[in-house]
């Protein structure tokens, strides 16, 4: 392993067994995903695959949601049989089982894993329409046991912005869990003193909360300020940052530099951070710029910024499904 992968604690993350685990789906297939498998050895992976595991089998007949006795209820329209009380006994022992996690990849679409956009059919009819969307059973349950977590699925993680916005949440998620595990207080100050222009960039609000947690003026026992931090941290990934607070937080790492460069060194990134603002350039050119001013000024306050490297650099990839943006979880 390399050393840019060691600096990354691995974020614990729930992922449908289906997605490049296991041939599970109800045709027997395995879903490629090129982010997911990238990811794979970066993270320590928690895989469900519910309709296997309630005894359906693999390959299986499929099942759908369908409206049935005033409630939402699992149907398998080739056996006429319903399967929704196996599957929320599973989903309630199981999910019970998890333990902490830092993120979820669910499969789209699914009856059981969906986590959007699930079809709802008006009742266990073969010919019945569709008349709603939702979630499926287990991504229900799991959400509402995780309700703070940073969950996507397979086919949003196609565009970019998503993409980084998740990792970023992830990896920032498992740094903390791993700060919390030492209990010691210098750890949670370096870990929020390491975030800080990231935590600028995302939520000016919530990294102020965040700040007086950590100044601890109350006095109070480490664990509990551990336990404060952790129950606040989620707030600051509920959206994706908006360019205009990514600017202002370049423009302030670049006031560490103004009066050391020269003329054309300065208008020169000043056209890069225009060129980002109008959509025209990513994030990650300004950046580059600002990291070689890092060390070429031995800038050691800006070196340790997870602005700059919130996850690791195996996972930067430009490729975009031109699909829109929105807030993390919609």
């Amino acid at each position: 392993m390399s050393s840019a992968q060691e600096a990354f604690p691995k974020p614990r993350i729930f992922i449908s067994r289906c997605i490049e685990f296991d041939a599970c789906r109800w045709n027997g297939a395995m879903i490629g995903c090129d982010f997911v498998r990238v990811l794979k050895p970066l993270i320590e992976p928690v895989t469900r695959c519910p309709e296997a595991e309630i005894g359906l089998g693999v390959p299986r007949n499929p099942v759908r949601i369908v409206r049935h006795e005033g409630a939402l209820a699992l149907f398998q329209i080739a056996t006429g049989r319903f399967y929704t009380k196996e599957m929320l006994a599973y989903c309630a022992a199981e999910t019970a089982r998890l333990g902490e996690l830092d993120g979820a990849i669910f499969k789209e679409k699914s009856p059981s894993c969906g986590d959007r956009d699930v079809k709802i059919y008006a009742s266990a009819d073969p010919l019945a329409a569709q008349n709603g969307k939702g979630r499926g059973f287990w991504a229900e349950a799991f959400i509402q046991v995780y309700p703070d977590i940073p969950e996507e699925n397979e086919g949003r993680l196609n565009n970019f912005t998503i993409r980084e916005h998740f990792y970023t949440a992830i990896f920032t998620r498992a740094a903390f869990r791993h700060a919390k595990q030492s209990g010691a207080m210098k750890d949670l100050v370096n870990f929020h003193t390491r975030n800080k222009l990231l935590f600028m960039a995302y939520n000016q609000a919530v990294m102020r909360d965040l700040g007086r947690l950590v100044a601890n003026h109350d006095q109070l026992p480490v664990e509990h300020l551990f336990a404060a931090y952790q129950e606040q941290l989620p707030r600051m990934f509920q959206r994706i940052p908006r360019r205009g607070s990514m600017v202002n937080v370049l423009l302030h790492a670049f006031g560490y530099f103004s009066g050391q460069l020269e003329n054309r060194e300065r208008s020169h990134f000043l056209e890069l951070l225009e060129a980002y603002q109008t959509g025209r350039l990513p994030l990650s050119a300004c950046q580059t710029v600002l990291q070689s001013w890092i060390e070429r000024f031995n800038q050691e306050y800006l070196r340790g910024q997870s602005f700059f490297r919130p996850f690791p650099q195996a996972l930067i990839d430009i490729s975009d499904s031109g699909k829109g943006v929105g807030s993390a979880r919609e």
